[in-house]
């Protein structure tokens, strides 16, 4: 197709998505096929980052996931530019891209001597078909031949560096929240930023363990020069919750973290954890966790002696030189992959080599729910979403179980209560100010005349690494 008419196409069908188009998808982190597991939206592979990166910077997010069906699906994916709100913006994807959308995903892998089959799907974002042009809010959709077949979607934030930020922990406004809510306020250093009326112009969000149902905005409340601060009593007040739960089913072969029992059988396995508790009358207990996300990997094939073992060795014997040594590990490995996934960014062994398990959760807790209230398990195993997958049945009087089909791995999970209300962690797990949580700050900027959001600002942060006053 002539590219002159391939672009005419892409604008017209970006100026109907730019206005009105009803989705079919939502704007946020969700899978919309049973047979998805497992997706990850990480920055240079790594499992602790917060998908945001910086324009122009050369950084890669990476979105890998399983695929349960064993059947080679055509998979697309487009990238849509929205507002701080998380809706679509009225730019087109000429505003905001070189290059195109609608690309197809072409890097996939089978699973090997994994009792339960999978198909691992992996893409890296810019690529040399999609690069970023502008800051703002992202959303990913992964698509099967159309839109109106949506299989993932992911939030992702580009950046600007125009403004700092200085955080600050804080006793809680309302007496009665002390000892149970974690406070902050913030100083935005804008910069050489153009502004107007900052009180209007400027946002601030900020976001508890990379959790977006626990999003507080605010906009300043004083200005000093190109300083603009967010110092108003129980703005940023968050409930400090509790310590996360967790298991480790890394190794099959051992009993680890948080597991009970295992039953290998022939088509699949048993992981049945330990019994909890409600911790929401119980004292603070301090526990190093992952602060709700979870990491993949086969720890019975690492010690086992597998291919890369090997080539270190032959590597180390060739030269001892370290720096040397190392890029011809890398040359080899690298070349080892091509030659077996046709190329691309490459996999990971632990993404292709860690089984399925039927891990089974119990619950005692002597709760009273309401009628149309449920427990839930939440964490970034399923995006913190209630999905019918994770619903706690009650077996007995006080006594709940789910049974999840999870990858091989290190989890960390919360229970939640569910109902009309909304989501409340609270009610199952108790909330304490000495509570370790990480948190993020991102500052959106929209001065006079200009038609997007920008992101000019992002900070992450952790309270043990704050001075907080509360403590």
């Amino acid at each position: 197709m002539n590219h002159y008419l391939k672009a005419l196409i892409i604008y017209c069908c970006c100026f109907q998505l730019a206005f009105g188009q009803d989705y079919a998808f939502r704007f946020e982190n969700s899978v919309y096929d049973d047979d998805i597991r497992t997706v990850t939206f990480q920055i240079n592979n790594l499992p602790t980052n917060f998908p945001v990166i910086e324009l122009q910077s050369g950084q890669k997010l990476r979105l890998e996931f399983d695929d349960l069906l064993i059947e080679e699906r055509m998979y697309y994916y487009r990238i849509i530019h929205c507002d701080r709100d998380w809706e679509p913006s009225s730019l087109t994807e000429l505003d905001y891209l070189n290059g195109f959308n609608d690309e197809r995903l072409r890097n996939y892998e089978y699973s090997v001597n994994t009792r339960i089959p999978y198909i691992h799907y992996w893409q890296e974002f810019p690529n040399k078909d999609t690069q970023f042009k502008i800051s703002g809010n992202y959303i990913l959709l992964i698509y099967e031949d159309n839109e109106e077949t949506p299989i993932i979607t992911r939030r992702f934030v580009v950046t600007e560096r125009s403004a700092s930020l200085q955080v600050t922990g804080t006793f809680a406004g309302d007496v009665s929240r002390v000892r149970f809510n974690q406070d902050f306020q913030l100083d935005v250093q804008l910069g050489k930023l153009n502004l107007r009326n900052p009180l209007q112009e400027v946002q601030l969000v900020m976001i508890q363990n990379e959790n977006w149902n626990s999003v507080i905005k605010a906009n300043p409340n004083f200005i000093a020069q190109q300083t603009v601060r967010f110092n108003k009593l129980n703005t940023f007040s968050f409930p400090g919750l509790s310590e996360y739960r967790e298991f480790d089913t890394r190794s099959l072969q051992l009993l680890r973290r948080g597991v009970q029992f295992i039953e290998r059988k022939k088509d699949g396995t048993d992981v049945l954890l330990m019994l909890d508790e409600s911790r929401k009358n119980k004292v603070y207990l301090l526990n190093f966790d992952f602060n709700g996300k979870f990491f993949i990997q086969n720890m019975d094939a690492i010690a086992s002696r597998r291919a890369t073992d090997v080539i270190s060795d032959v590597a180390s014997a060739i030269v001892r030189d370290e720096s040397v040594r190392k890029s011809l590990r890398d040359s080899m490995i690298y070349a080892l992959s091509a030659g077996v996934s046709g190329g691309g960014a490459g996999y990971e062994e632990r993404n292709i080599n860690s089984d399925y398990t039927n891990v089974i959760f119990t619950l005692k807790d002597d709760i009273e729910l309401r009628d149309d209230e449920n427990i839930y398990i939440l964490g970034g195993m399923n995006d913190w979403e209630p999905r019918e997958a994770y619903r706690m049945e009650k077996k007995s009087e006080g006594m709940y179980t789910a049974s999840v089909l999870l990858k091989q791995g290190y989890y960390n999970y919360y229970y939640a209560v569910v109902g009309s209300r909304g989501i409340d962690i609270q009610k199952m797990e108790g909330s304490w100010n000495d509570t370790e949580n990480d948190y993020q700050a991102l500052v959106y900027f929209r001065g006079f005349g200009d038609i997007y959001d920008r992101v000019v600002g992002f900070a992450s942060f952790n309270t043990e690494n704050l001075r907080l006053q509360f403590r």
